[in-house]
């Protein structure tokens, strides 16, 4: 039976390269999330419940194949696996520069093929990359390598949309999001250099059972799979929040596209912050109240928004504070997330097992998208209601659904096994 690798210290190339790998594939990550895309989605026509399909897309994906290839980067290789999937990102975003343009139609064929492609090569990276990275770090270090890299490559990607803001104020026309989405394929290739410089100790071999075998023993360990259906149903009534923040400040409150794309940098800013906070929580409280924490949060930041109108500041300043709040909360819960999951996890089948989560974690996120993009594709919500005499629309209505059951779900804090004491990181959005 071959010798587990043993940890080596980590060099300044090898940080170097991880960091800058993480930087440029991060921000196109950040893409789907922070206004931009549902800005370009929205100027080409595409209605409300299309665009929270479509932005869903990439993690209904990797739900469905961030296992697979997990089990089969064991079996050919992490980084030749990684190097595929950069190869289908970049692919699919400069695939995305051609929707809208004459000769490619129909737009949405191009557009679901584009996203599709994305996707793909998300889950092929995403499957690998902390089972690629684990033994490089040591544990001693862990916490603080996984803190500088998610502060490092969501700091790059606020920076880069910063500059995208700027741009749509000034030159609002379609060709500048081609522009920025053909800026995005570019770093998504020219980041398979640094990734290839990453040393892969561990050596490709066949997996010496079955994926089913293996999964069996995952999902027996104890407080394993509650805990993962607990983070399913969290991420279901969270995960298309910022979507619907977008589509509510475009439609209803008639938000520019750059300012659009500010509000998403403010929800990154807050998330930075509450990386840092949810961190130092974790340490002093446990998981447990930090999610107790995070689900009074949310109730709070979506109510906000709904109350807008009871504010005495421009609407824009509520739009800022929810934004801000929005990705502060959900910060702390990633952290408290990925430190009990973490906790849970066996020294076997590590890949195997924070893969599953993740895969339960995305399908939560894709189905949310999917779930409130039918709900407004068949009407079942009123686009003209009044609430304490405020008047509001269908996106305010499910805001006020996901806030609900995010109150309601407190009481499967239960399904969380433990209390942990020391906050943990796994590497995210590469």
């Amino acid at each position: 039976m071959p010798d587990t690798p043993v940890p080596v210290p980590m060099n300044k190339l090898t940080s170097f390269c991880i960091l800058t790998t993480t930087c440029l594939g991060g921000v196109s990550f950040l893409a789907f999330n922070n206004g931009f895309l549902l800005a370009f989605l929205s100027r080409l026509e595409m209605s409300g419940s299309e665009i929270l399909t479509l932005l869903a897309l990439p993690l209904m994906v990797q739900f469905v194949l961030v296992m697979p290839f997990g089990y089969l980067s064991d079996w050919f290789g992490k980084k030749f696996i990684g190097l595929l999937g950069m190869v289908f990102s970049g692919l699919g975003l400069f695939l995305l520069t051609f929707a809208g343009v004459a000769p490619f139609q129909p737009t949405r064929v191009i557009i679901i093929v584009g996203i599709v492609a994305f996707g793909v090569g998300t889950a092929m990276s995403h499957s690998n990359w902390f089972a690629l990275l684990d033994p490089l770090v040591t544990e001693a270090t862990r916490g603080r390598f996984f803190g500088k890299l998610r502060l490092t490559w969501q700091g790059f990607g606020v920076g880069c949309f910063v500059l995208v803001a700027l741009m749509l104020e000034r030159f609002p026309e379609l060709e500048t999001y081609r522009i920025v989405l053909g800026i995005l394929a570019l770093f998504g290739f020219v980041r398979m250099i640094f990734f290839f410089q990453i040393p892969e100790l561990e050596q490709p071999k066949p997996p010496s059972e079955p994926l089913w075998s293996s999964l069996k023993k995952v999902i027996k360990l104890p407080g394993y799979l509650p805990f993962c259906s607990y983070c399913f149903l969290l991420s279901l009534f969270t995960a298309s929040s910022p979507q619907l923040f977008g589509l509510l400040e475009k439609e209803v409150l008639q938000l520019s596209d750059d300012q659009l794309v500010m509000l998403g940098n403010l929800m990154v800013a807050g998330a930075l912050i509450g990386f840092v906070v949810g961190g130092n929580m974790v340490d002093r409280i446990g998981t447990k109240y930090v999610f107790l924490f995070c689900h009074f949060g949310y109730g709070i930041v979506l109510l906000s928004l709904l109350m807008r109108g009871g504010f005495p500041v421009p609407v824009i300043w509520v739009a800022g504070f929810v934004s801000t709040g929005f990705g502060f909360v959900q910060a702390a819960s990633s952290i408290a997330m990925t430190s009990e999951i973490l906790y849970l996890i066996p020294k076997e089948n590590k890949s195997l097992a924070t893969g599953f989560w993740l895969t339960l974690w995305s399908g939560g996120s894709g189905l949310s998208g999917v779930l409130f993009g039918q709900l407004l594709g068949i009407g079942i919500l009123s686009s003209d209601w009044v609430l304490f005499g405020q008047t509001l629309s269908q996106y305010d209505g499910m805001l006020l659904l996901s806030g609900g059951m995010i109150m309601l779900l407190t009481v499967t804090l239960g399904l969380i096994p433990s209390v942990i004491r020391v906050a943990q990181w796994i590497p995210q959005g590469t």
